[in-house]
This record gives C-alpha cells, structure tokens and sequence, in this order.
C-alpha cells in the first residue's frame, strides 16, 4: 500500500519544485541584466555606439540581450518633470531606433509630439491655474502687509500658496495620467516590434 502524506508534505513537495530555478531561467535573467546595464551605460553617455556594443555578443544570447536593453531604455523615456529630463529621454529614443531600426523610426515622432503636446498643456494649465489664483493673491497680500509690512507682501509667490499648490498637484496628476496612458501604449507598441 502507498504511503499516505500530510497536507503539509505535499505542500513542501510543491514549494521545492516551485523554487527550483533551472539554470536556462538563470541565464537568461543574466543576459537581460546584460542588456539593462548596457542600455544604462549608453543612457548615461559611457558608451556612445550602442549598436556597436550589441554587435559583441553572440547570435544566440542576443535576443535576450535586446529585450533586456530594450526594456530600460523604455523605462527612461517618460513624460519630463522639467526639461533638463529631455536630454535622458531624447537619448533613450536613440537607442530604440539602434535597436529596433526603421519600425521604431515610425512610432518615435509621434512619441516626440505627445511629450511635446503634454509639455505644452501642462505648461498652459499652470499659467492659467497661476492667472486664477493671482486674483486671491492680493487678499493674502494685505493680510501678510498687514502683519508683516509691504516689503514681505511683495514677495509672496502664488505657487507658494498651499491651495496653488493641492490644485496643481491635482490637476498634474490627473494630466499625467492622461498622457501616461498614451505613451504606454506607444510603448507596447515599440516591444512588439
């Protein structure tokens, strides 16, 4: 007759064939890694032929190599918090189109124009949340006079003020969100190919 088992020594059977990693899976990770690190490099400008640098490696890993660069250089294309994250994000492009080539050359532009457009709208609704709340600012202004003299009210910056800046806070967020969800797309888009 067989051996009858505890819940619990079929649950520890299943948890160790779970947890064994075959050594392909590892090597595999390894060479996405690979591919991270070299896409990081190129993005931090150590190295600068991206295409060279892929030339390297053998047929066979290679695959795995681009996804893994591919995958980081996605990463590091992003709607920019403030322009000095355009220089990143325009390298970034530049390594996609090394790797995917002329497909990729395709999609980019109108990936530029949605960053392009979402720095614009952004840029349009803070100048007119700015506008909006430069009409409460001369109440804050007297109140501050009053308290403080004419000098400290001259310098209240409306961006300063709490209320501007919950606003701003939610108007960004739900700005981001549209835009995110199109630069998404644009990016499964740029995996496919």
């Amino acid at each position: 007759m067989g051996e009858i088992k505890s819940a619990l020594e079929i649950a520890m059977e299943k948890a160790d064939r779970l947890g064994r990693t075959s050594r392909e899976e590892i090597k595999k990770d390894e060479r996405i890694n690979t591919g991270r690190r070299l896409a990081a490099r190129y993005i931090n400008g150590e190295t600068e032929d991206l295409k060279a640098a892929l030339s390297e490696f053998e047929a066979a890993v290679l695959p795995d190599i681009l996804n893994g660069a591919t995958d980081a250089l996605l990463r590091n294309i992003v709607l920019p918090r403030d322009k000095d994250q355009l220089s990143t994000i325009r390298r970034a492009m530049k390594g996609i189109v090394d790797i995917k080539g002329s497909p990729a050359n395709q999609v980019l532009p109108q990936m530029e124009d949605l960053l392009s457009a979402f720095e614009q709208t952004r840029d349009h609704y803070r100048d007119q949340l700015k506008a909006q709340f430069q009409g409460r600012l001369g109440e804050v202004q007297q109140a501050v006079a009053m308290q403080y003299g004419s000098e400290a009210a001259s310098s209240v910056d409306v961006e300063a003020l709490p209320e501007f800046q919950q606003e701003w806070t939610r108007l960004s967020g739900e700005l981001n969100d549209q835009f995110e969800q199109k630069l998404d797309e644009m990016k499964v888009y740029i995996r496919r190919i």
